[in-house]
């Protein structure tokens, strides 16, 4: 089973929809701020945050959660804004920015911070894309990264895909 994590309106045909608000074609409403999920534990093999978890006050504990109704080697696809992008500020709800390090900052703290963390086995990072704007791509790819250094707007969105261990 495929889980729409904060659909909106971009309800997926034979995927559990879910959002925060009620309507056609959501098959479950409620709080993603508000802690433990009302999903069943160990049923989705794939999981798709598209432009959400910006808006939610703790993305770890998200994550957390949705590792506790993940199957063993699912996989969490998650799309959120670029912060050195105008679409990361320019949504008033936006709670948090996101960088090609954030995710791994999220998931092995002891890597980055000395922090041992329990918890930091339960994901694996499949890859990180970053997806540039129309002006990025006036760029050669192999500089992109670069240019974003000293210019705004090379990068508008990232997409990371994480791995469920369990």
């Amino acid at each position: 089973m495929r889980l729409n994590f904060g659909c909106g309106k971009k309800i997926k045909q034979g995927w559990y929809n879910v959002d925060l608000q009620k309507g056609k074609g959501i098959q479950k409403s409620f709080d993603f701020d508000k802690f433990p999920y009302p999903l069943k534990h160990d049923s989705f093999s794939f999981i798709l945050l598209d432009n959400v978890l910006e808006h939610l006050n703790d993305p770890k504990r998200v994550l957390e959660e949705l590792y506790n109704c993940s199957k063993a080697d699912a996989q969490i696809m998650i799309k959120v804004p670029y912060y050195n992008c105008k679409g990361a500020y320019n949504d008033i709800t936006h709670k948090h920015f996101f960088n090609e390090t954030t995710f791994d900052n999220m998931i092995n703290p002891e890597k980055h911070y000395g922090v041992r963390d329990q918890d930091n086995k339960k994901f694996k990072i499949m890859y990180v894309k970053l997806i540039p704007t129309r002006f990025g791509k006036l760029f050669p790819r192999f500089i992109r990264k670069q240019v974003s250094y000293v210019l705004g707007e090379v990068f508008k969105e990232i997409e990371v895909s994480l791995i469920v261990m369990k």
